[in-house]
Formats: C-alpha cells, sequence, structure tokens
C-alpha cells in the first residue's frame, strides 16, 4: 500500500479514531490537538446505548456499530484500552402505561431480543421510582473517555509513530495551493476532525455542525447501590466509592460554556424524580458536542479541495459511531473504497 502523510486536525474522539485507522494501514500520521477544555471529549460521560430516544427505540446500525466497537478493542495493539471501558447493562424504568405495553409486545421480537429484556416489575424499588418496571439495555456500557484518548494517542506515538502536536489549527497557516501547514511541511491530505468549532473554519462553515452544550453532575450517593447505568430522563452511571457522574442536559442556544446554575437544577429535578435516596453534589462540569440537524455524521472529502476532507458531527454517540466509520473514512482516505452511506456523506450539505 502506497504510503502517504496525513493531516489530522482534531484530536478527540474522531480524530484520534482515524488516526489509529491510518497507523494501522502504515500511514504517517501528524495530529493537531489543541486540549480544548470544552470539547466534548474532555468531559463526556462515554455512556454508548442501543436503546435510546424519547420512545425508546433501537438505535441506529446498531448492529454494525456495537461489533465495530468490539473489534476495535480486540485489536491487539489495542488490548490496554479496555481498562478504560465499562460494560454494563443499562436499566430504562417506563414512564407511562403505554410505553409499558409497547414494550410487552417489543420485548417479543427478533430485531429487540438481543438488546433488552422487559421487566414487569420494579427494580430496586427501595432506591429507585419505577413503579411500572422497565427494560434492562444489553450490549452497552461506558467509555472513560479522557484516560481512554490519552493511553491511545500513547500508543500511537510509541507504536507507530504518530506525531502529535498539542497546539490549535490556525487556517491561514494553511497552504491550499501546496497543501503545506505551517512549520509541519507538505501533506497529501488534511482531515477536519474539529467538532464543535467546524463552524469558525471557512472551508466548512457552511456544514450545518450544532453546538450543542451539555452539562454533568459527579454526584456522591451513599445509599445506593446498583448494579447498572439507570436511565430515567437523566443517566446515572455508578463511578465506585458511592460516586455517581450524573446528566446530561442539551442546549442548542448558548452564551456562555462554563457550567451554570440553570444546568445543574435540570439535572436535579430529574434526578429527583428517579430516586428515593438523598445525593451530594460534589462536581460540574460541561462540554459542548458537535451535533447535526438529523443526528448522522458527516464524512467526505471537500467538493472543490479533493485533498481536503471532514470527518465529524458524531454528537451523543461518538463511543458507537467513531469505531465503525473512521474505517470507512480510512477506506476512502486510501481509495479501498469510495462511497459512503447517503446519510453520512457530505455531499448531502456540499456539492461542487
Amino acid at each position: 500500500m502506497e504510503q502517504k502523510r496525513f493531516l489530522i486536525v482534531g484530536g478527540g474522539l474522531a480524530g484520534s479514531m482515524l488516526a489509529a485507522r491510518l497507523c494501522l494501514r502504515e500511514q504517517d500520521v501528524v495530529l493537531l490537538d489543541d486540549r480544548d477544555p470544552h470539547a466534548a471529549s474532555a468531559v463526556a460521560a462515554g455512556l454508548f446505548n442501543v436503546i435510546t430516544g424519547r420512545f425508546g427505540a433501537k438505535s441506529w446500525m446498531a448492529d454494525a456499530l456495537v461489533p465495530a466497537l468490539r473489534s476495535f478493542l480486540e485489536i491487539p495493539a489495542f488490548q490496554e484500552l479496555n481498562t478504560f471501558v465499562h460494560n454494563s447493562l443499562i436499566y430504562r424504568p417506563f414512564k407511562t402505561a403505554e410505553e409499558y405495553n409497547k414494550w410487552t409486545a417489543r420485548s417479543e421480537e427478533h430485531a429487540y431480543k438481543d438488546w433488552a429484556d422487559f421487566l414487569s416489575y420494579p427494580q430496586y424499588s427501595d432506591f429507585i421510582k419505577n413503579p411500572l418496571g422497565g427494560i434492562m439495555i444489553k450490549q452497552c456500557g461506558w467509555l472513560d473517555i479522557p484516560h481512554f484518548l490519552q493511553k491511545l494517542q500513547q500508543i500511537l506515538s510509541e507504536q507507530f509513530k504518530l506525531e502529535i502536536k498539542y497546539r490549535p489549527f490556525e487556517e491561514e497557516g494553511l497552504d491550499l495551493a501546496k497543501l503545506t501547514y505551517g512549520d509541519l511541511g507538505e501533506f497529501d491530505e488534511v482531515i477536519f476532525c474539529s467538532g464543535y468549532r467546524t463552524r469558525d473554519i471557512s472551508l466548512f462553515s457552511e456544514l450545518p455542525i450544532i453546538p450543542n452544550k451539555g452539562e454533568v453532575l459527579l454526584l456522591e450517593i451513599p445509599d445506593l447501590d446498583i448494579p447498572f447505568v439507570l436511565s430515567k430522563k437523566v443517566y446515572l452511571i455508578p463511578q465506585g466509592e458511592q460516586k455517581f457522574i450524573c446528566g446530561s442536559t442539551y442546549k442548542n442556544q448558548f452564551d456562555d460554556p462554563n457550567p451554570s446554575q440553570e444546568g445543574k437544577e435540570e439535572i436535579c429535578m430529574y434526578l429527583e424524580k428517579a430516586l428515593k435516596v438523598p445525593y451530594k453534589v460534589l462536581e460540574q462540569r460541561s462540554g459542548i458536542r458537535p451535533t447535526t440537524p438529523n443526528r448522522r455524521p458527516i464524512l467526505g472529502t471537500h467538493p472543490e479541495h479533493d485533498h481536503i476532507h471532514y470527518f465529524g458531527g458524531f454528537g451523543t454517540k461518538g463511543v458507537l459511531l467513531s469505531p465503525y466509520f473512521s474505517d470507512k473514512m480510512a477506506e476512502h482516505l486510501l481509495g479501498e473504497k469510495q462511497d459512503f452511506l447517503k446519510e453520512v456523506s457530505i455531499e448531502r450539505y456540499l456539492s461542487s
């Protein structure tokens, strides 16, 4: 395979996963990571869940996405990354009798049998408000994203010669004619994995990347001991030692990227509707997700610049989407396969 030199702009989950796919294909990769404290990868709880949405539907492409995540973690060079992956059931209580009745039938459908179990009775009713029971979602869990990325980048730099530059991207440093960037020299391909900051890059400013602010709380709950993640409007993820991560909010309109009193109050309001036991807020965090109008990522090549590409818009599902689509993007960049699913192709927003 011909070796190319790639510049990846953005060291979050999307950029680091893509760097891994290219390194595995023995490519020369430079990763530009500005370590933005407001980026979703720096804050997100990393939950991966296959039954989501208001009505609890099976996630888009779950049958392909979950195996892709497992397969990535089985790559011999990445075995240490499993330390940061916490497989867990997710318990989703029923909100209404209508939802209960819907799942009575749905639980027998072949499409759902491997993904969720129907529970017609309350779970841990001394601690959780769930009089109608719920569903126990399988093949799920959460990823410690900050430590996962730190270890992944370390492995790639030590074993695959990934070159990492911890600095912000400056568009004036990119020469489109020569395809050079600042003091880093010449590249064959440049890929933007720039998250919510895509709107600041003129090449892709027309893409409908919607910055979505999310806030989470770190809690102490001495009287709660549950062997699953609780999902009841907000999620509650056990961390051990009576600590839990709880979130999240979803705000497309905001002025301040930092944690807010409004966000804290919103999470606490839903938490009190879910729990019967007291809790203590220890810490509050916030991050900004790169979302899209139809909640599908955006992949592809710029219509006017053949060697400039985009890979992003993963929103709240980056842990599930990134392993699968990073492989597809690598195929595209190396000419192994040119076409994407229409649902994710950049052509739906940018055309020549």
